[in-house]
């Protein structure tokens, strides 16, 4: 990802009733069509391809909550008849067995059930570790009338290669069939749907065009978050919680909450600002693996800070039955931390506890933890002990609600519903200019 903000221009599925005549730099005039990107294959490639499908056991799409239709062939169907072809191999041309691979930009892909088609145009991030690209897509809804597939709006696009990442498709199918889709929840990032065409399996999710919160703050000079800024976020992540995942009629913890799991997206027409919290399906990096800088490095990775920095009774534990909304709202303290720190400077468990226990006992929060963890390792003499000082780097409201997140017992940790009753939180407007203005 470079550093200039990549995700633009900004639209939403349903955003206007009227067809844009120019998406991402795409003429979508009447005149002269886009057409989806149709390979000539050789006798012997449309051989394999028709091998492939007649042996492929998966409906052709999924959509998350359909009982109509189920997934339950095996993986690696396709490893298997190329195998069993394998003498046929040289006849294969390096093109085609480099389709099989990976998707690549200007490539459409086709949903073979209702013929729409998605352009890749740009590659906005990846998940499982890097292993399976994420892409902003042309979204072309086909229209029988027109005969062909009309561009429609943008969306994001992950994408799991079948044959190279089983494990993923696994995840991806267990994600998708616990969980029903009910109504639209606007602070939860929906999976629209899912489809597999060939080797690869396609999420379509909405597109958040500022990408995640941590990206957001990767390109600002300071790596963090203004404390008048904070209460706007977390109050959108805690009302998805409350509404969503807390009360479900099965309650389901979200695990992994972070700011690299807060999504944020600007209207295009509007400029109306809404920030969504991602979820199983709809988590992705969207930021590039040094985002932090050369002297993060020495740190723990804050992509993984869920686990290392996760509740005590779910920290090293095996027992999930110890998962649930109480250490979310364990990692929604830790959240506030990451964003108006900018990072936790800390190499261990060890280091983690020690902030934590730190911040309890003094109820006072520094300006630096860095500087707090350096006179803890006696390599800076003359440093202000932060419980001294007269002033408040921070407001106390802020400070009380973090530390009522990280009380060690969960039971004693508030609800969603109960923070939100506290007067923290305000309104969502200076978030907005925040945003924009890149020079914050």
């Amino acid at each position: 990802m470079n550093s200039r903000n990549p995700f633009t221009p900004r639209m939403e599925i349903g955003s206007s009733s009227k067809q844009p005549e120019d998406i991402g730099g795409i003429n979508t005039s009447s005149s002269s069509p886009r057409l989806p990107h149709k390979p000539k294959f050789t006798f012997s490639e449309l051989l394999l391809q028709e091998k492939m499908n007649s042996r492929n056991t998966f409906t052709p799409r999924m959509e998350i909550g359909s009982s109509s239709r189920s997934v339950d062939a095996k993986i690696g169907s396709s490893r298997s008849i190329i195998a069993e072809i394998g003498s046929d191999r040289s006849n294969i041309s390096m093109d085609f067995a480099a389709s099989l691979n990976q998707p690549r930009l200007e490539q459409t892909i086709t949903d073979p059930d209702t013929k729409d088609t998605y352009l890749l145009n740009l590659k906005i991030g990846s998940f499982s570790n890097g292993n399976c690209p994420v892409y902003r897509a042309v979204f072309s809804k086909y229209t029988y009338e027109a005969g062909r597939a009309l561009p429609y709006d943008h969306v994001t696009l992950k994408i799991i290669n079948m044959n190279l990442h089983e494990n993923e498709f696994n995840l991806i199918r267990s994600q998708s069939d616990t969980r029903i889709a009910l109504f639209e929840n606007p602070h939860i990032i929906r999976c629209k749907k899912t489809f597999i065409t060939a080797n690869l399996l396609c999420v379509c999710l909405p597109y958040m065009s500022e990408g995640s919160l941590r990206y957001i703050l990767s390109t600002r000079p300071e790596k963090k978050l203004p404390e008048r800024l904070i209460p706007v976020v977390l109050k959108e992540v805690l009302i998805g919680l409350q509404d969503e995942l807390h009360v479900f009629y099965r309650p389901t913890p979200h695990n992994s909450l972070n700011a690299g799991d807060i999504f944020v997206n600007i209207h295009y027409y509007t400029k109306a600002l809404s920030i969504k919290l991602a979820f199983e399906t709809s988590v992705y990096d969207s930021e590039p693996p040094d985002c932090n800088g050369e002297e993060a490095s020495s740190f723990l990775n804050p992509k993984s800070i869920s686990i290392w920095g996760a509740a005590p009774e779910v920290f090293e534990s095996e027992n999930e039955d110890n998962r649930g909304a109480k250490s979310d709202i364990w990692l929604l303290g830790i959240t506030a931390l990451e964003l108006v720190y900018g990072n936790l400077p800390v190499k261990n468990r060890t280091d983690f506890d020690y902030i934590i226990n730190k911040l309890r006992v003094k109820k006072k929060f520094p300006k630096s933890l860095k500087k707090m963890m350096i006179k803890r390792d006696k390599k800076l003499k003359k440093v202000m002990d932060f419980a001294k000082r007269k002033k408040r780097v921070f407001s106390r409201e802020f400070e009380e609600m973090v530390l009522a997140c990280l009380r060690e017992n969960p039971d004693d940790r508030p609800t969603a519903k109960e923070l939100l009753k506290i007067p923290f939180f305000s309104e969502i407007e200076r978030f907005k200019q925040f945003v924009l203005n890149t020079n914050n």
